[in-house]
């Protein structure tokens, strides 16, 4: 069996969680002995037709290249797409819903790689019909879900405002209609939480396929983790994103308040992460400096350590999170996780279990960081079971259920995997 494995970007090139998840299941495939190469967009748009290639650092296979579709770029992180004018963000998606230059480029992957199966994940920067491609040589299709991108140009669904967007303007319910369209004929299609696989069904994508909820996976398992005590400092977490939808305004307002009180003077708070909202956490972080640290993006060591000094992450989305990487993170060094009750966030926190699960608004986020204040035997406590459910997002575990699928399409078709 051999995989091609395809993503807007692909490692080291990373703005979020997809480019860590895809880069996490190569390897794992490669570790067990299944070839695997993969192909994304530089994150550059342009309008070469040639493929550059390139091995991977840590042997997965190769890795074929070329500019994005659209009129607007992927990097850098901060997506340069929305510094493109309105007209121009317009006919940047809807000219990536057909690519001819990308089904070329495509189907010359495929000509190259030899694949058996295909498994696509963040299409942005190529384009929904490089399905058919696939379709045209009876290669099957695996897609997985990281984002609202075939339901929503901004792929969060949220306003420009940060509001739910209930009632989508007509151009984006075209845009949305024709990306749909092309989801016929996917054999299977996965999400991480159940919440944006049925958000996609609902829509009416992916008619006829088999949708299967398959967790991210952590990217490393802590064999040691700090035995916590009550008499610990105490220091929250916020890992990721700096941006208007992350919820970062209100967890900056709420820890304002939180930290005038005299009766908090020990609470600690740590940033780590960039986005457009970076000068406004270290603004925050300069006018508090005996409580709030700002690192920047952190890796390696650098990230663990800041785990493993922590007592709880925060996690207080706005918007209908697919699922959160730095919950699982936490979780596998024992931090119990305060997340709002957004998109797929309540199907990995537990409330009353391993965290606490709330409206991202000022009154339920401070009474929940000042609850793990209170009462520290609490927050022991849920940080244990924290630790426990992490097993159920290990690489193994996930990779366990994409081989199974990649197997039972193997098996309709006839092929020996």
């Amino acid at each position: 069996m051999k995989l091609l494995i395809q993503n807007s970007l692909f490692f080291p090139n990373v703005i979020g969680g997809a480019e860590i998840s895809s880069h996490l299941l190569g390897m794992e495939l490669r570790r067990r002995g299944i070839a695997a190469d993969a192909v994304a967009s530089t994150g550059y748009q342009g309008r070469g037709k040639t493929l550059s290639t390139r091995p991977t650092a840590d042997g997965l296979g190769t890795v074929y290249e070329a500019p994005a579709h659209g009129l607007c770029d992927l990097l850098p992180a901060d997506n340069s797409a929305d510094g493109c004018g309105l007209l121009v963000r317009g006919l940047h998606h809807f000219a990536a819903v057909h690519s001819r230059r990308w089904q070329c480029l495509f189907a010359e992957v495929l000509d190259r790689a030899q694949p058996d199966i295909v498994h696509t994940n963040t299409l942005v920067g190529l384009s929904p019909s490089i399905w058919a491609v696939a379709r045209q040589r009876n290669i099957p299709v695996v897609h997985t879900l990281r984002d609202y991108h075939l339901l929503c140009p901004r792929t969060t669904l949220l306003r420009s405002n940060n509001s739910d967007c209930q009632r989508p303007p007509l151009p984006c319910r075209i845009l949305a209609s024709l990306k749909l369209s092309q989801t016929k004929g996917v054999p299977v299609v996965t999400g991480p939480t159940q919440f944006v696989l049925q958000k996609h069904l609902d829509a009416g994508g992916f008619p006829g396929a088999e949708p299967e909820v398959v967790p991210n996976a952590l990217e490393e398992w802590p064999t040691q983790i700090p035995e916590r005590t009550v008499s610990d400092p105490v220091r929250g977490l916020f890992l990721g994103q700096f941006n208007v939808h992350k919820g970062i305004p209100v967890l900056l307002e709420v820890l304002t308040k939180i930290f005038a009180d005299a009766t908090y003077a020990n609470l600690g708070f740590d940033f780590a992460g960039t986005g457009p909202l970076r000068p406004d956490v270290e603004s925050f972080c300069a006018a508090h400096p005996q409580h709030a640290r700002y690192h920047g993006v952190v890796k390696d060591d650098d990230k663990r350590n800041l785990l493993r000094q922590s007592s709880f992450m925060v996690v207080p989305s706005v918007w209908a999170e697919p699922f959160s990487r730095s919950i699982i993170d936490g979780f596998s060094w024992g931090l119990p996780a305060i997340g709002s009750n957004q998109g797929g966030i309540p199907e990995v926190i537990t409330t009353g279990r391993d965290g606490q699960v709330v409206e991202p608004s000022f009154t339920p986020l401070s009474t929940a960081i000042r609850l793990y204040m209170q009462n520290p035997a609490l927050r022991l406590q849920h940080g244990a079971a924290a630790r426990l459910r992490a097993a159920d997002f290990t690489l193994s575990r996930q990779v366990d259920k994409f081989q199974a699928i990649y197997e039972g399409l193997l098996s309709k078709q006839g092929h020996q995997s």
